[in-house]
């Protein structure tokens, strides 16, 4: 905080630690050197800069290392070569760039380094030449490409680039083989589960054939949501659910078989919110608490925590059996386990087997106060710095404390005052 910066030395240091803390620098301390110093290692510090320090060599420095600083530079100091410097950095900088300075040659630069800078080329700029440029590089650029120049050609080169710019490709344009290789191209964000079904949506109903949705499951199954109910068998269902077991949302109840089913949970145990009562056995339960899951994370006001398939079995089928399958894949399906099922040895399991994203959580959490026993915590903080947190004070003792630390340190906020003097000695040791 600035109140705790009393020095330029101190003001450098920071800076050079932490070059966006140039922030937090008391003003009568901030120098054009202290600038040059957190803009060389981070050019998005530039934001931070006063406007009497922004020189033109801050300035280069700065979107050479950040291309996006360039909306931080005062506009008679963007030069021609500055601009440049920033779009090779980062093209969306482009659209920061003064209308004077965009050339047909820049604008090629621009659109080769990220087609949807298209949207940032001047009307009188934009030519097919261009356009061609700008959906092959990204092929998303189509929907800012004038209508009239929205050609077979170029819608062609468009989804060969990116499925889901078909969403873009003008009705008349759509044929059966554009719309194949559409939707077998898929979409290059699949990350976003928000857009995993999204290509076979744009595809014209009376061009969804057999051929043409098999192929879109196979590449994301998700896209089952846009199959026609009378295309959907129980062959391609299952080229769906095995490609993307939350599409078992999207299959008809009489098409969900006991097979299908388990295809699905062995993909994602999740999958069991789908699954129908009548079908939902041991078996199935089994499978899914084993099956490698994709992490689903919780947060409310108040912590972070993680679930698991565990909790859409009912409490009446929860067997010591199935919740020790359930914590030796994953610890923190602990979470889920039923008080009168917690024994010593199901604890253990579950702390030694927590591994997740979600830093600052632990198995230890669920642990009732009972069973956490020395032997037990040690496993715990061995395994996870941070289920120190979750140890009785009582049992945090200076070799408790030291595994904690040397697993995590940021363990060390949860050590007693007594043991810290102790533990930072013996780590800076090792």
């Amino acid at each position: 905080m600035p109140g705790r910066i009393t020095t330029v030395d101190q003001a450098l240091n920071m800076v050079r630690m932490s070059p966006r803390t140039l922030a937090d620098v008391p003003e009568k301390l901030v120098t054009p050197e202290l600038c040059l110093a957190a803009v060389q290692k981070d050019g998005d510090a530039f934001r931070f800069v006063p406007e009497k320090f922004k020189t033109p060599e801050h300035c280069l420095i700065a979107v050479q290392n950040s291309g996006f600083a360039l909306c931080f530079v005062p506009e008679e100091l963007k030069t021609p070569e500055l601009c440049f410097a920033a779009v090779q950095n980062f093209g969306w900088a482009f659209g920061f760039v003064p209308e004077t300075l965009k050339t047909p040659e820049f604008c090629l630069v621009a659109v080769q380094k990220d087609g949807e800078t298209l949207a940032y080329v001047p009307e009188k700029l934009v030519t097919p030449e261009l356009c061609l440029v700008a959906v092959q590089n990204n092929g998303l650029a189509l929907k800012h490409v004038p209508l009239a120049f929205r050609t077979p050609e170029l819608c062609l080169a468009a989804v060969q680039n990116e499925g889901k710019a078909l969403s873009y490709v003008p009705e008349a344009l759509k044929t059966p083989v554009l719309c194949l290789i559409a939707v077998k191209m898929g979409s290059e964000t699949k990350l976003d589960l928000s857009v995993l079904n999204e290509v076979l949506k744009y595809v014209p109903e009376e061009l969804k054939t057999p051929e043409l949705c098999l192929a879109a499951v196979q590449n994301e199954g998700s896209a089952l949501e846009y199959v026609p109910n009378a295309l959907k068998t129980e062959e391609l269902c299952l080229v769906a659910v095995q490609n993307y077991c939350y599409a078992l949302k999207y299959v008809p109840e009489a098409l969900k078989t006991a097979e299908l089913c388990l295809a699905a949970v062995q993909n994602d145990g999740f999958a069991l919110e789908y699954v129908p009562e009548k079908l939902k056995t041991p078996e199935l339960f089994l499978a899914a608490v084993q099956s490698r899951y994709r992490l689903h994370i919780f947060i409310d006001a108040n912590r972070t925590s993680l679930c698991s398939p565990l909790e859409y079995v009912p409490e009446e089928l929860k067997t010591p059996e199935l919740c020790l399958a359930a914590v030796q894949n994953r610890g923190f399906a602990l979470k889920d386990v039923p008080e009168v099922l917690k024994t010593l040895k199901l604890c253990l399991a579950a702390v030694q087997n927590y591994a997740s994203a979600v830093e600052d959580a632990s198995a230890l959490e669920y642990v009732p106060e009972e069973l956490k026993t020395p032997e037990l915590c040690l496993a715990a903080v061995q395994n996870r710095g941070f289920a120190l947190k979750d140890v009785p004070e009582a049992l945090k003792t200076l070799e408790l404390c030291l595994a904690a630390v040397q697993n995590n340190s940021k363990a060390l906020e949860y050590v007693p005052v007594a043991h810290k003097e102790s533990v930072l000695r013996q780590v800076r040791k090792d």
